[in-house]
């Protein structure tokens, strides 16, 4: 079916086929909404760095790792949960207090490639309403769920609720599984470099007893850390 115009539909009134055409259009308009590429780093060129954290577990540990942060002068971005956001909203506004960034994780963190359109986006938009109860905005940016990177499913779906790229990232520290402190610095300091994206977990004891000497490493290498916006501009 061609492409036609909401002006030019309304011009073939009459013709018994104009109803069918502007219906054809914005369904197809709608289907090819999509986001862009996914971004897993910054601008080679400057020495930042974004430290991302997935924002779920224990708010204890959350607390204890915002206190790292605060104490060492450094901004951290935590793409959150929905369904934690919703029942941790004081961890939260402390992040957000300190100049911490918040991102949307889906709302329950679900294998997100293992989900049709419809439901992809509405796990993507209740990330999104979530935050927007919690922190007063929805315009984050997004990270898909359970995968490291997007597919045409996903990109749309993200597309449909208002997000320009899916943040993916260039380091993965694999703090999840619980190696030793030592590990996740070795880990994440043999794969940083300049504009680079960073990995690591809330909830995981280990990730927060690495996170000073991973700092002062990271600093001692010359890299700025950073939040994604100051990283890679406004969501």
């Amino acid at each position: 079916m061609p492409s036609i115009s909401r002006r030019d539909a309304f011009r073939l009134t009459g013709t018994g086929i104009a109803v069918g055409l502007l219906a054809s259009a914005n369904s197809n308009s709608a289907e090819a909404v999509q986001c862009g590429p996914d971004i897993s780093h910054g601008d080679r060129s400057i020495k930042k760095a974004a430290l991302t954290f997935h924002g779920a577990g224990d708010p204890v540990i959350a607390t204890e790792l915002i206190a790292i942060a605060k104490s060492h002068k450094f901004s951290i971005s935590v793409m959150a949960i929905g369904s934690w956001v919703t029942s941790n909203p004081e961890v939260i506004k402390a992040l957000v207090k300190d100049g911490h960034e918040i991102g949307n994780h889906t709302l329950n963190h679900k294998t997100i490639t293992h989900l049709n359109l419809t439901e992809a986006t509405a796990e993507i938009s209740g990330g999104k309403q979530a935050l927007a109860k919690v922190i007063g905005t929805g315009r984050t940016y997004f990270r898909p769920s359970g995968t490291s990177k997007s597919n045409s499913i996903i990109r749309s779906a993200a597309g449909k609720v208002g997000y320009k790229n899916c943040i993916t990232y260039d380091v993965d520290t694999l703090d999840y599984q619980d190696p030793k402190p030592q590990a996740i610095i070795d880990t994440c300091m043999k794969e940083i470099k300049n504009g680079s994206i960073v990995s690591l977990h809330f909830g995981h004891s280990n990730t927060v007893k690495a996170l000073p000497k991973l700092f002062s490493a990271i600093q001692s290498s010359g890299l700025e850390l950073v939040t994604l916006s100051n990283l890679l501009g406004k969501p």
